[in-house]
């Protein structure tokens, strides 16, 4: 398959002997690493590829989310614009015709980095050095104080989308991306979603300056550049070292004000000029394990 390599590095637990995988016809490195009964699965991304039929939206600016935890997922949340308090809840993406709920957060949020992660709305509030976290059947907040970054005076993370916080779901939970208020390097924390507090922060020392916009896959930070059309920089957060990385996001111009990775379906969620899309990772492998 043009779309693997093997790799003989890497052992984790499996508790099977027999695999089989499938690949689509995205391009993308996967490493499949097997020695008796263990092996590790680890992804580097080469390209996507967006849906050809987009949705389009009245704002310019905005997030649209489902439960990055739940692989069959049939609702869908929208937060219009980069400053706001309420979610539109729907089950219908293609048409947003079938509205459920209107929610009120109770706070305002800033920027377009938000989540959604176990049943509940992770965002920044709006003018404070505080993100939290809003049980969206609860109605519970939680709130966690981030010392020492960037939050208020135009002093964004990611300019292009007015984002000071962009929060990010891989394969191993929860991440938030900020900017130091010391520097203009880009740091990561590793959040505990049950407990929401900070397990571990990792500075990139990339600066924010060179981004458009960033979203974590199998552990990698990938950047994009200023004008947000290609991923230039990316960054191994588990072994705290760059990754050779570079490809095409889009061809135009104008804001693409999201971009995050969605672990639960392998895919992307773009929104990009007044339109919400799909976008293949390659990296949709079906991998079959025969277990006992």
């Amino acid at each position: 398959q043009n779309s693997i390599q093997w790799s003989t590095s890497g052992i984790c637990w499996v508790g099977g002997s027999h695999y089989g995988y499938a690949a689509d016809k995205f391009a993308a490195t996967v490493c499949l690493c097997v020695c008796v009964l263990f092996f590790c699965l680890e992804c580097i991304i080469k390209n996507i590829k967006c849906s050809e039929k987009p949705t389009e939206m009245e704002s310019t600016y905005g997030a649209w989310m489902s439960d990055a935890s739940q692989l069959d997922e049939d609702q869908y949340w929208m937060a219009d614009h980069f400053s706001g308090r309420h979610l539109w809840e729907y089950q219908d993406l293609s048409t947003l015709q079938n509205t459920k709920n209107t929610i009120d957060t109770k706070r305002f949020y800033q920027g377009c980095g938000h989540v959604v992660y176990k049943g509940s709305f992770y965002y920044h509030n709006g003018g404070k050095n505080r993100i939290i976290k809003f049980g969206l059947k609860t109605k519970r907040t939680q709130i966690l104080t981030m010392p020492d970054t960037r939050y208020h005076n135009l002093t964004y993370l990611f300019r292009n989308s007015k984002t000071y916080f962009k929060f990010a779901v891989d394969e191993s939970g929860l991440w938030v991306i900020f900017a130091s208020n010391a520097d203009d390097s880009t740091l990561v924390a590793k959040l505990d979603d049950d407990t929401f507090s900070i397990e571990s922060v990792i500075n990139t020392t990339y600066p924010t300056a060179k981004a458009g916009n960033a979203f974590i896959v199998c552990g990698v930070l990938y950047f994009t550049d200023d004008k947000d059309r290609r991923v230039t920089y990316a960054y191994d957060l588990k072994k705290e070292s760059p990754v050779d990385a570079g490809f095409d996001i889009r061809s135009g111009n104008g804001i693409l004000a999201m971009l995050s990775y969605y672990p639960n379906k392998k895919i992307l969620y773009v929104w990009d000029n007044k339109s919400v899309q799909f976008a293949s990772t390659g990296l949709d492998l079906l991998l079959l394990l025969e277990l006992p």
